[in-house]
């Protein structure tokens, strides 16, 4: 029983960590963002208003921005299969983190007060779907690492239990992937038509 407690213990203080790691990433890439010099924030704003300004409608097809967010689902499960993959999992959580923060960061620093509705309308409404997907799999990839790491799943394990361990982390993920799908119809169907409605409002 306390061997168990132990392990929810470890469970609930990876979670922790996991937030913790994507606030400070987000932090850091907007600290980036801050810092750039003068003449390359003014090539970014430059392009930000070209994508909101542009005759054009922005309209990104469903595989290239569910290929997108894809690599990262995928490459923090992978994570999770090696004995150093923690620090896979880990990194690519952290280099969406700051992707987020920088271009948060870039998009209030260009509109200032209207930064906050570029935000809400063209990055919440996919990232409230995908954030929660990579941040239960990454926590699942260090809780499989641990398993890994711990030998339960080794030699001295039951080839029946080392099965059912991996159909069921192969089944999350692709789980994950079905959810990854919906995030990317939001964007492309939601978020891009917002996007242009702030174009047309700010002509």
């Amino acid at each position: 029983m306390p061997r168990k407690a132990n392990k929810e213990q470890k469970r609930q203080m990876m979670a922790v960590m996991i937030c913790l790691l994507f606030l400070f990433s987000t932090i850091a890439g907007a600290l980036l963002a801050n810092g750039l010099p003068l003449e390359q924030m003014e090539g970014l704003q430059g392009s930000i208003n070209t994508l909101f300004q542009t005759e054009q409608q922005y309209t990104p097809t469903v595989w290239s921005v569910f290929l997108k967010y894809l690599k990262y689902d995928v490459l923090i499960w992978l994570g999770g299969c090696f004995y150093y993959g923690a620090v896979l999992s880990a990194g690519v959580l952290a280099f969406r983190g700051i992707s987020l923060g920088y271009t948060a960061a870039v998009l209030f620093m260009t509109y200032q007060t209207k930064g906050m509705f570029a935000v809400i309308c063209a990055m919440l409404p996919q990232n409230l779907i995908l954030l929660p997907v990579y941040f239960f799999m990454t926590w699942l990839a260090f809780c499989f690492w641990l398993e890994q790491k711990k030998g339960q799943s080794g030699k001295g394990a039951l080839k029946r239990e080392v099965t059912r361990i991996w159909t069921e982390y192969i089944i999350l993920l692709w789980g994950s992937v079905l959810v990854i799908a919906v995030a990317s119809f939001v964007e492309v169907y939601l978020s891009s038509r917002f996007i242009n409605m702030l174009g047309a409002f700010w002509k």
